[in-house]
């Protein structure tokens, strides 16, 4: 009899220990999960405050687009997820001008600021370059705007005109 209470023991006390360790390692699982769960929850946090702000900005951008003879259309685009309001263009070379004759480069009256400029639409302005009096191979241009997300967007971009 003394025999089937030592093995009853063993088999009770290996019994507890099964159970502590599933019980220890369900805890250290449980704890490892938890931080897995509080980092995914932080990145989704985060990605959401960023596609927030993305849709509150407008992204204006500029090309150029070749016409007839000599004529060149600076187009300017909103690439972003949100109206511009207050669109400007300032040419920071002192080449550009209004139907000066000592530019290299003839802009044709635009709106500026131009008042708003919705996703996905656009405008162009008119630049006929001399290129038969200077040589000019790059066209400097600050693009300024306002938007959901800020009233002092600034872009700075150049241009090929050749």
């Amino acid at each position: 009899m003394e025999i089937e209470n030592i093995i009853s023991a063993i088999s009770i006390g290996l019994s507890l220990l099964a159970i502590a360790g599933t019980i220890f390692v369900y805890c250290k699982h449980d704890k490892k999960l938890k931080k897995q769960e509080e980092k995914l929850n932080a990145y989704q946090l985060k990605k959401f405050e960023n596609e927030e702000i993305e849709n509150k900005k407008a992204q204006i951008r500029g090309s150029i687009i070749r016409g007839e003879k000599d004529r060149r259309d600076l187009r300017i685009c909103n690439e972003g997820k949100s109206p511009a309001k207050n669109i400007c263009v300032d040419f920071l070379d002192n080449f550009v001008g209004h139907n000066k004759s000592d530019v290299k480069v003839t802009i044709k009256n635009y709106p500026s600021p131009f008042e708003l400029l919705n996703v996905n639409d656009h405008f162009d302005i008119i630049m006929y370059p001399h290129a038969y009096r200077f040589s000019i191979d790059v066209l400097k241009v600050k693009l300024t705007w306002e938007d959901d997300f800020s009233n002092q967007n600034e872009y700075i971009q150049h241009f090929n005109l050749i």
